[in-house]
């Protein structure tokens, strides 16, 4: 704009000047060169404005994509630990269904005394088993919420641990309930197994085992600052003791790396959280039981590779 004021003003100047005197064509010129002067300094502080203003932006900008930084690297932590949690909730849920698949109705009556207490022992394995259901879709719904709300991440992640400690004591608590059961169950198989001259009826047992191991896997994925979660571990501890005193041993294999030479049946799942070349037994299907040296039952088990 200007630069076009200042070519009219050329144009018409010299039409201008041949109609003035020499000394009003001096003054004149002088005041429009002080014109034009001020316009040029005018525009200078503007410059300097602009520029200030640029500077300012540019750092604005710079400051902001640090921010964005910042953001996306705490959402994809919140990512991580979203994801870590749900494939936690799919693991139990698959033990979930392998263990109701595969835990039967097994307990044959060896007396009256046996046969009534048997009884007792399916009812409460399987209200066992409804509640530890109920307690993951509990956490299953839980974590679709969270899911859907992510810009409030913490609170929520707080709050499903907060429920999962409060559905695993409930757990504990049932196992603690159903615990006593077994320990009757025990005192029974105790006393028969005195009286009895013939070999005995391994069935019992073996669904005493079941249901034991079921317990440990369960507790093994829990965290151990649960409450109930330690005493009901010695009071799994004493059962296997006091089997171990009858003659049946159950052999400890969760937790342990896995040997080609075990005489087990393994199925093997993919994890990225296992150290590489490592293979861990994660799960136990079926427990391996010995009675008296001599294997009964072989294990079935989950062995986790990387």
């Amino acid at each position: 704009m200007l630069r076009k004021n200042f070519l009219i003003y050329l144009l018409i100047t010299p039409l201008w000047v041949m109609a003035q005197t020499p000394d009003n064509q001096y003054q004149a010129q002088q005041n429009q060169i002080t014109m034009l002067e001020q316009k040029v300094q005018n525009v200078e502080k503007q410059n300097i404005v602009f520029n200030g203003q640029l500077k300012e932006l540019k750092a604005m900008i710079v400051s902001l994509a640090s921010d964005n930084g910042m953001l996306k690297s705490a959402l994809q932590k919140k990512q991580a630990e979203i994801d870590s949690l749900a494939k936690v909730v799919a693991t139990n849920s698959e033990n979930i269904q392998a263990t109701a698949d595969e835990l039967g109705l097994k307990i044959q009556s060896t007396d009256d005394a046996v046969s009534q207490n048997a009884e007792s022992l399916k009812a409460k394995t399987i209200w066992g088993i409804v509640a530890f259901i109920l307690a993951i879709l509990a956490s299953l719904v839980v974590w679709l919420l969270h899911k859907k709300e992510q810009k409030s991440s913490d609170d929520k992640i707080a709050l499903l641990k907060n429920q999962a400690d409060e559905l695993n004591e409930k757990i504990v608590g049932q196992f603690s309930d159903e615990m006593s059961e077994l320990q009757k169950l025990s005192n029974v198989l105790r006393n028969a197994g005195g009286n009895a001259s013939t070999e005995p009826d391994h069935s019992l047992v073996k669904t005493l085992a079941d249901r034991i191991t079921f317990m440990e896997m369960t507790l093994y994925r829990m965290d151990s600052s649960v409450k109930g979660h330690k005493q009901l571990s010695k009071s799994i501890a004493q059962m296997k003791d006091n089997l171990l005193a009858n003659g049946y041993e159950i052999v400890d294999m969760l937790g342990k790396e896995y040997d080609e030479g075990m005489k087990v049946t393994a199925n093997f799942n993919e994890d990225e959280n296992i150290e590489s070349g490592k293979q861990i037994i994660t799960g136990i299907v079926k427990p391996q039981i010995n009675y008296k040296g001599i294997m009964i039952q072989s294990a079935q088990i989950t062995v986790s590779q990387n």
